[in-house]
């Protein structure tokens, strides 16, 4: 039966918005003309038509009946003037996509989520073929306004058809709503079951495999709906269903960086963004002009400006490769990780030959590069996904890094010296940039673009800068004296009244006094409330990291990665080399353990000197010990400056990868025969558990090796089949996911019978809740970074066994990552 809908916020169509007879030669000539439209009727800035083109490369906004509704990416909201539509009719229609020809574009520009009830409204008409193909072709432009602006008669059946039995009510997470992406990734599960499903939402009744249908129903994010089904399989449809909502239907999520804080409530003027590193800071406000890049266009022939960019290239690798060599002893990993990912952008092939190529006569290198380069970044810029889309700043990086050998004067770069401490203000870093900031006189970062996840706020982070993200160029125009910049909360105080300083200096205090009294009992050991004592020690790559690991508190070292002896290098470090370093690092811990992780090359790390073959999947290749057995002589040579070492102190040996009982037997018969010939006392061999098969055969493994280390980066993404550097799949593989955790927990009741130790050396164990999971399934040590090991001890000495059982019990029940991260909540 036919009813109207409740009353909705209308958006009406206005006539000057709506342009009739028009040709497109092109679907991206259709999206300008209307996206033109929308900026004439003063809804949009022109950047956002860029978006709306963003929006089609990652999905497709064809309805049906030859509609269609371009719109832009959540992200680019900020060039949003006024909520609004406008209709571009195409009387002899364009293709669209896989020959759906479009005939009525309706372009939408919604600040929030008002183009729910847009779709609501609109996907009437998709029920309605013969009026569509009206409004297709009418000169009468009354027509198109009566049909988008009356009240919408909706389809849908009311509660004269109910639910089925079988049904759980479920809210719609996030804040964009039912869209046409989820309603696409809902309805392709729902044909998957043989069973009926329906949803319902506010007094309507949806056929679940309809994703008109589940438009008009105009569920925003946030509100409940119900999902029901009946048939063989509906037990199993509506767990699948619910599951598949509860985890944003592909739409995802952006990293929480900081554990939730209650918004705190501020007197003063506010600019709200994204809090992207924690902390407070009080001062002034320093906006940063925007750099000024100059190129002449003018050049030679194509084949000279071709040798240029090679040259250009080839200095900004080896500038690149030199800073790697100096600074992977100084920085942290995360810092290493961003400009070794640089690296390998500046080496990518693609964009390599893709430059080349598109080199002209007459034309110089460093314009048709820096051109090509500008595409890269509007191509990343337009990816829906958060993490993605923050990549198009890593291409600028790379981009000046080679530019500035093609022509020096072409980029005026901002004076990042402030002459006062202050909060920095910017449109956006690149983390080159970030990474030159001075702790000491940047307070805080604000950037008027970014994200949580952009690498310029995981530089931050490391930095310990307060920073906060997305806060839409409004900050660029705007000087105080005094502000508050809030990374907990995302808030920038532009005109903070005494109440607000108060209570920024109020928090500077707390946070101060914790993390000085966690640095004061760093010493101290890491022993629960009811005496549970659990070993917190330190990643390390260098002898100076050993040193700045004790200083701050660590009771050894639980993975030293000798790869960073091998990498970036031209050839392999000699016996004597890897010997002095070892050696200073066993000095420096001065009694306290050292285990030395041997070679761990292959997968994302590869040398060119040991002339390794190129694998399809190198992840599953010859790495690891592995890769050891494969050169014998390099691991005796390594295997004898650790055992000369070993003469200094206490020293354990880890072999990496060991997936195969023979493997580790081989290894240690090998490390055995150096031992002797070096005249070495026996000392402690394990191995990291980094594939399911250690743990499948832990039973047999225990009956060998001194200890297991887990490394849960590499388990992960083993244990989930899900590569961690991919750019789609790398936010899913959490090593809190419970089929990880059931393996760790495996792992440790095995060692525990026979009488073996566990310990942990991947990021999770730097993780708060991580932490005491791990200490709950009975892991005996955790490794982490130096900066981490005051923080990882406080938490243990704050918590009882009991209580960290508890918790780990309670996450190995759950069924997913994010049910296991919700539990933070209860602690």
């Amino acid at each position: 039966m036919l009813v109207s809908t409740k009353e909705l916020a209308m958006l009406e169509l206005k006539e000057n918005a709506v342009k009739l007879g028009a040709k497109a030669s092109t679907k991206d000539d259709a999206i300008n003309q209307v996206g033109q439209l929308l900026v004439a009727g003063g809804y949009i800035k022109p950047g956002y038509i860029d978006s709306i083109f963003g929006r089609e490369k990652v999905s497709n906004t064809y309805l049906g009946n030859g509609i269609c509704i371009p719109h832009g990416l959540q992200e680019n909201r900020d060039l949003i003037l006024n909520t609004g539509v406008a209709v571009l009719q195409l009387p002899d229609g364009v293709e669209w996509k896989d020959g759906e020809k479009a005939h009525l574009i309706v372009g939408i520009a919604a600040k929030t989520d008002e183009h729910i009830q847009i779709l609501s409204q609109l996907t009437n008409l998709l029920s309605e073929e013969e009026q569509a193909k009206i409004l297709a072709k009418t000169t009468d432009i009354n027509l198109i306004l009566n049909a988008l602006n009356s009240e919408v008669k909706e389809d849908i059946e009311t509660t004269s058809v109910e639910d089925f039995p079988t049904k759980k009510e479920i809210i719609f997470p996030g804040y964009a709503g039912f869209h046409a992406r989820p309603a696409t990734a809902f309805v392709d599960m729902v044909n998957s079951f043989n069973s009926e499903v329906r949803l319902s939402h506010n007094g309507k009744i949806a056929n679940a495999r309809s994703m008109a249908a589940i438009l008009r129903l105009g569920i925003t994010g946030g509100s409940s709906f119900v999902i029901s089904a009946k048939g063989e399989d509906e037990e199993k449809a509506l767990i699948s269903l619910c599951k598949a909502v509860e985890e944003g239907l592909k739409e995802g999520s952006e990293e929480v960086v900081n554990k939730s804080v209650d918004k705190r409530h501020y007197f003063g003027e506010l600019i709200e963004g994204v809090p992207a590193a924690p902390g407070m800071a009080i001062g002034p406000i320093v906006v940063l002009d925007e750099e000024e890049i100059k190129i002449s266009a003018i050049g030679e022939t194509a084949h000279l400006e071709r040798n240029k960019v090679r040259e250009a290239l080839n200095k900004a690798i080896s500038e690149l490769n030199l800073w790697l060599h100096q600074k992977h002893e100084k920085v942290d990993r995360k810092r290493m990780d961003i400009f070794i990912a640089h690296l390998g952008l500046l080496k990518d092939p693609e964009l390599q030959e893709k430059a080349l190529n598109a080199m002209e006569d007459g034309v110089s290198a460093s314009h048709t590069w820096w051109k090509i380069i500008k595409e890269e970044q509007e191509s990343l810029s337009s990816l829906s996904d958060a993490r993605l889309s923050q990549r198009a700043n890593d291409m600028k990086d790379i981009g000046k890094r080679v530019l500035k050998f093609l022509d020096p004067n072409a980029i005026k770069s901002n004076n990042l010296d402030l002459e006062t401490p202050s909060i920095l203000v910017s449109l956006d870093m690149t983390p080159s940039e970030t990474s030159q900031l001075d702790k000491t006189k940047v307070l805080a970062l604000v950037t008027a673009k970014g994200g949580s996840t952009s690498h310029t706020a995981i530089l931050a982070r490391s930095m310990g800068i307060p920073s906060i993200a997305g806060v839409g160029e409004k900050v660029l125009n705007i000087s105080s004296s005094q502000a508050i910049a809030d990374g907990d909360s995302g808030i920038l105080v532009i005109k903070p009244t005494t109440k607000d300083l108060d209570l920024a200096e109020e928090l500077q205090k707390e946070a101060k006094a914790q993390k000085d009294a966690e640095f004061e009992d760093r010493f101290k050991p890491a022993v629960t409330l009811d005496n549970h004592r659990m070993e917190v020690v330190a990643n390390i790559a260098n002898a100076d990291a050993a040193l700045e690991a004790v200083n701050n508190g660590a009771e050894g070292v639980g993975l030293v990665r000798t790869e960073f002896l091998f990498l970036e290098r031209k050839e392999a470090p000699n016996e004597t080399e890897q010997f002095q370093a070892y050696k200073k690092m066993v000095q420096h811990l001065n009694g306290l353990p050292l285990i030395i992780r041997t070679l761990d090359i292959g997968g994302d790390k590869q040398v060119p000197y040991l002339n390794m073959p190129k694998e399809d999947n190198p992840f599953l290749g010859i790495r690891g010990i592995r890769l050891c057995l494969q050169n014998i002589e390099l691991f005796k040579e390594q295997l004898r400056a650790i055992y000369q070492a070993s003469k200094y102190g206490p020293v354990k040996i880890m072999f990496p990868m060991v997936g195969l009982l023979e493997e580790f037997r081989e290894g240690a018969k090998i490390a055995e025969e150096v031992r002797i010939e070096v005249g070495a006392e026996p000392i402690d061999i394990g191995m990291m558990i980094e594939v399911p098969s250690a743990v499948l055969m832990a039973e047999h493994f225990a009956k060998e090796v001194a200890f297991f280390s887990v490394g849960t980066n590499d388990l992960t993404q083993y244990v989930l089949s899900m590569d961690r550097g991919h750019q789609s799949l790398a936010k899913k593989a959490d090593a809190l996911h419970p089929a990880v955790l059931k393996m760790i927990k495996m792992a440790c009741d095995i060692a525990s019978k026979h009488g073996k130790w566990v310990g942990v050396c991947g990021n999770l164990a730097a993780n708060p809740l991580g932490a005491k999971i791990l200490t709950g399934l009975g892991v005996a040590e955790l490794s982490v970074t130096g900066a981490a090991i005051a923080n990882i001890k406080a938490i243990i000495r704050e918590s009882t066994f009991s209580e960290c059982k508890e918790l780990a019990n309670k996450a190995l029940l759950q069924d997913t990552a994010t049910a296991v991260r919700a539990l933070s909540d209860e602690i």
